[in-house]
């Protein structure tokens, strides 16, 4: 890699790691960790809606309804949704600042907008 682009790279490393959306992750995770059962319980659930995000099958209607009421239910431990809802804001800020790099390098990604957003 470039010496230029890599110390962007760990300018933006350090600006993400100093963000609010960061330090409110860390918080959750720090909170998280110390309950090894929420965690499993938590974990648990990652996995499979990572699975099932990234399945390029898709689910029957009724995993679908199944992964919903899982995640509800997960949803009703404070330790648990708000790790979840700040894991989320960070897969977030990732991708826009991915976003953000893609555009601005114009790799000919027209008519791919709905895959990337």
């Amino acid at each position: 890699m470039n010496a230029e682009v890599r110390l962007r790279l760990e300018e933006l490393v350090k600006a993400i790691r100093s963000s609010e959306e960061y330090y409110a992750f860390q918080e959750a995770k720090r909170r998280l960790d110390a309950e090894p059962a929420e965690r499993r319980r938590a974990d648990e659930f990652r996995r499979k809606n990572y699975a099932f995000q990234n399945s390029e099958e898709s689910l029957s209607a009724q995993a679908q309804v199944a992964m919903y009421h899982e995640r509800e239910a997960l949803r009703h431990s404070p330790l648990i949704d708000t790790y979840l809802k700040a894991e989320l804001v960070m897969c977030r800020l990732l991708r826009q600042v991915s976003l953000g790099i893609m555009e601005s390098t114009d790799l000919d990604l027209d008519g791919m907008e709905d895959l990337l957003s």
